[in-house]
């Protein structure tokens, strides 16, 4: 099954219902609901988005809305050798670089952000939620 890892912006624009960004959001969290994908975050990412839906709504809600994710993602650990990854090359942002190391180490197939320019741009499995859904078979 293909592997799909999702950086944070994805999942809070599904969670949130963020426009214009929800429905491509949506549908890779519908493909994975339906056994089409697995859909992979890291441990890292899956408490940022705690943190920033407690921001956007309430503390009981974003607790709903993480258990609900839990339900829908495999967690991948971030350890001390993803951030030595993360400083030992010059990169514009250290959390993507963080995530990738993470999603390289889980073996994923695809890298989705919103934000591909905090990524290594000569990574191929790295796309946005759009150019993603379009690779993908009818």
């Amino acid at each position: 099954m293909t592997r799909v890892f999702l950086d944070s912006d994805v999942i809070l624009d599904f969670l949130l219902k963020r426009p214009p960004f929800a429905e491509p959001a949506g549908e890779i969290f519908s493909l994975g609901e339906r056994g089409k994908l697995s859909l992979l975050t890291s441990t890292l990412s899956f408490m940022n988005v705690h943190y920033i839906a407690a921001a956007a709504t309430n503390q009981p809600t974003a607790r709903s809305l993480s258990q609900r994710l839990r339900t829908l993602v495999e967690l991948l650990p971030v350890g001390p050798e993803h951030v030595d990854a993360a400083f030992a090359i010059e990169v514009k942002d250290i959390e993507d670089y963080v995530q990738y190391a993470v999603a390289c180490e889980g073996h994923v197939d695809y890298l989705v952000t919103r934000n591909t320019d905090g990524y290594p741009r000569e990574v191929s499995f790295i796309m946005t939620p759009v150019v993603f859904l379009s690779t993908l078979p009818v």
